[in-house]
């Protein structure tokens, strides 16, 4: 059986805690964004192509969003028949914490 230092058992822990902190995993309202609204949003919101407004500036509360993204608006498609209610109220969510 081969035996750790401890020096070698701590540099193990740091680098494994360190790579864990450095990329969290993405959550469901986030995947969601990065599939259907990005690439007129930009990944944090303000990218603004084809007329997208800036999330990080919107005043809609969570009320206001789910019914854009499930009805549209203007340029901005209805997702209501691509994604599942759990997924826009996921999405929205996401949305929110672009700021």
């Amino acid at each position: 059986m081969k035996r750790f230092s401890f020096v070698g058992w701590l540099l193990t822990s740091l680098a494994v805690a360190s790579a864990a902190q450095a990329a969290p995993p993405a959550s469901p309202g986030q995947l969601i964004f990065q599939k259907n609204c990005q690439r007129c949003h930009g990944k944090d919101g303000r990218l603004g192509r084809n007329g997208a407004h800036d999330l990080t500036k919107s005043n809609l509360n969570a009320f206001g969003r789910t019914y854009l993204v499930t009805n549209g608006m203007g340029k901005m498609p209805a997702f209501g028949k691509t994604l599942s209610p759990a997924q826009v109220e996921q999405v929205v969510a996401y949305s929110l914490t672009l700021r």
